[in-house]
């Protein structure tokens, strides 16, 4: 029974972490309950709650720097532009050993783009915290955005071991195996991951594997549905390269204008649309050519007559 009885406890606590996660703490608190019920001599399990609570009825930032008054300092750094004050006192704030300093450290360092320095405090924050798989995906999103793209699976791998209907997760490893050019697994974890959430975000993103994976028809049906929705440049760019795909120059040559005009500067985009330009324009010369040689055909035919 008492091994039976951690079990459960165990599967409680994935729970509680899972709806920390996801920002869902009054579940948390529910979960907490019962395990509190199962040992009321557990001191630690009653102070989780509580501090559950005040993050789910209370202002999160007030709650935790009122324990840490340098994550305070670091706060109001932040809100006056004061990156070197906003560095200094999170550092400050890691002395006492809490995760929620490292992760609050490894957000300043990632905004700043200091990828390095923002996976390593998210590592020790999970190391602090086992629980906070926050953590691992934070990790994977900093390798995503530095480029690493063949370490984002192994982040993602633990993550979702405890967060298997993570929707984002699946996203996250999808772009990164688009960026590695393999198309076939990322289209399966963007497929997995709008099975799981049907956000035009992924639909999107759907959308741009299937115009590089050479899917230009269903990446065509896929896109259509997403420009009813939104008008980005992307949207329009890639349904612009997929009726180039299928030389249908015309409407390529449409979409990739409306893109032009919502993009800021996009090198590559431009380019496409001189490609479609210049064939459209040889096309047009063949065609006058043709035209042409009818007309003297027919001139010359009369004349024999």
């Amino acid at each position: 029974m008492p091994v039976m009885a951690n079990e459960i406890i165990e599967d409680y606590m994935d729970i509680v972490s899972n709806d920390c996660v996801l920002g869902d703490y009054a579940d948390a608190v529910l979960y907490l309950d019962k395990i509190i019920k199962m040992t009321p001599n557990n001191q630690e399990y009653k102070k989780l709650k509580d501090l559950l609570y005040q993050l789910g009825t209370t202002n999160q930032k007030s709650f935790i720097s009122g324990y840490n008054p340098q994550l305070d300092k670091a706060f109001s750094a932040k809100l006056v532009g004061d990156r070197v004050g906003e560095e200094n006192a999170l550092k400050e704030a890691t002395n006492g050993g809490s995760f929620w300093a490292y992760s609050y450290l490894g957000d300043y360092f990632r905004d700043n783009k200091k990828y390095q320095e923002a996976i390593d405090a998210y590592f020790k924050a999970y190391e602090l915290q086992p629980s906070f798989t926050q953590a691992l995906l934070s990790i994977a999103v900093c390798y995503l955005e530095s480029g690493q793209y063949d370490m984002v699976n192994e982040p993602i791998r633990r993550f979702l071991y405890q967060n298997q209907q993570s929707d984002v997760a699946y996203a996250i490893r999808a772009k990164a195996y688009m960026m590695l050019g393999q198309y076939v697994d990322a289209e399966t974890e963007i497929v997995t991951a709008l099975a799981l959430n049907n956000d035009i975000e992924y639909k999107l993103l759907q959308g741009i594997i299937l115009t590089k994976r050479g899917s230009y028809p269903k990446a065509i049906n896929v896109l259509s549905e997403v420009a009813k929705e939104v008008q980005t440049s992307d949207v329009y760019k890639y349904l612009g390269y997929c009726y180039l795909g299928i030389k249908d120059y015309n409407n390529a040559m449409l979409n990739m204008d409306k893109a032009i005009i919502l993009s800021d500067d996009d090198n590559e985009l431009k380019t496409k649309y001189n490609e479609t330009k210049n064939l459209i324009k040889n096309m047009n010369a063949v065609q006058l050519q043709k035209e042409d040689r009818s007309e003297v055909k027919n001139i010359y035919e009369q004349k024999s007559e």
